[in-house]
């Protein structure tokens, strides 16, 4: 496709923007291109990539570098979009996952069986939780106030709300030994492996469900509440800054376990430098092609000194 040029454009312009668009340009910059994708895979990460720089980024990528606002209204109109195709969808997870994946995943499963002193100094913190005593006092109250129904008749809903602040005290005296018998039992590992297999169950009943289901369902009643969230959250700059922090620390592990690695150990350059290379041609030549740096480069070509003329031999 030609590329435009202004009806001002100098002959060193017009030279360079038929250099530009030549095959032969296009091959050379190829060659160029795949020999330095080729010596890029021999070098390690460390020597390429300035850490300070991607953490600069990561810094003010919400302030210098996107727009979260517009961000959040494409990913919603893109998860609508994606919405109302998979609703079409009949396959389920399973069918298109490898069954020796979902192997594999069950095996991890019971590989990590074992609970750690710290999983279970959590679980014990968290049954001391306000939130969960009042769960088990509501438990054990609907409890007493089922089987008083059952056995006498006479005791209603009238009778079990006047009774219910008592009720309930009196359950809060056994607390303590509830929730040291509850602690016991969440990490028993016999009690464990019950709910390992409640939840390999139900983890495979869920994968059987055909995926537009499951669209249809999210789509049904909480998508316009979801949207609402996503525009607030991206709108939030505590949220922002929590996301900026969780980024800057993920950058730093991740480069502290890449910098001695060598570029080629992780992306096959040298195997496919020709293939890449021609990838990236057809993204740097529009760009190159731009009238912008089409006057750019002519003006740097014609202030760059003569080159010497060559020297004489001597005979």
């Amino acid at each position: 496709m030609p590329t435009p040029r202004s009806p001002q454009s100098s002959p060193q312009q017009r030279y360079w923007q038929k250099r530009l668009a030549a095959p032969a340009f296009r091959r050379a910059l190829t060659t160029v291109v795949a020999g330095e994708l080729r010596q890029l895979g021999r070098q390690k990460v460390g020597a390429v990539v300035d850490p300070e720089l991607v953490r600069t980024l990561i810094r003010h990528w919400d302030s210098r570098l996107i727009d979260r606002g517009a961000v959040a209204e494409v990913l919603i109109a893109a998860n609508r979009r994606g919405a109302d195709r998979l609703t079409r969808r009949d396959e389920s997870l399973i069918d298109l996952l490898d069954r020796q994946l979902v192997a594999d995943l069950e095996a991890a499963l019971d590989a990590s069986l074992e609970m750690t002193d710290r999983a279970r100094d959590f679980v014990a913190t968290l049954m001391q939780r306000d939130f969960v005593q009042g769960l088990f006092a509501d438990v054990i109250f609907t409890a007493v106030v089922s089987f008083q129904q059952k056995a006498n008749p006479f005791f209603g809903a009238f009778a079990a709300k006047a009774l219910e602040g008592q009720i309930k005290g009196f359950i809060r005296l056994f607390m303590p030994m509830l929730q040291a018998q509850a602690t016991a039992f969440a990490v028993d590992r016999a009690n464990q492996r019950a709910v390992l297999d409640f939840a390999r169950a139900v983890a495979r009943q869920l994968l059987e469900v055909p995926i537009g289901r499951y669209a249809a369902l999210a789509g049904s009643g909480g998508g316009a509440s979801m949207e609402r969230l996503l525009r607030r959250a991206a709108k939030n700059p505590a949220l922002a800054d929590l996301g900026r922090k969780a980024a800057l620390a993920s950058w730093d592990d991740l480069f502290s376990a890449l910098k001695g690695r060598r570029i080629g150990e992780l992306l096959p350059l040298a195997e496919h430098a020709d293939w890449l290379a021609e990838r990236c041609v057809e993204v740097l030549l529009p760009a190159l092609q731009r009238p912008a740096l089409v006057a750019f480069v002519a003006a740097a070509a014609a202030a760059a000194p003569p080159s010497p003329p060559p020297a004489k031999r001597r005979r």
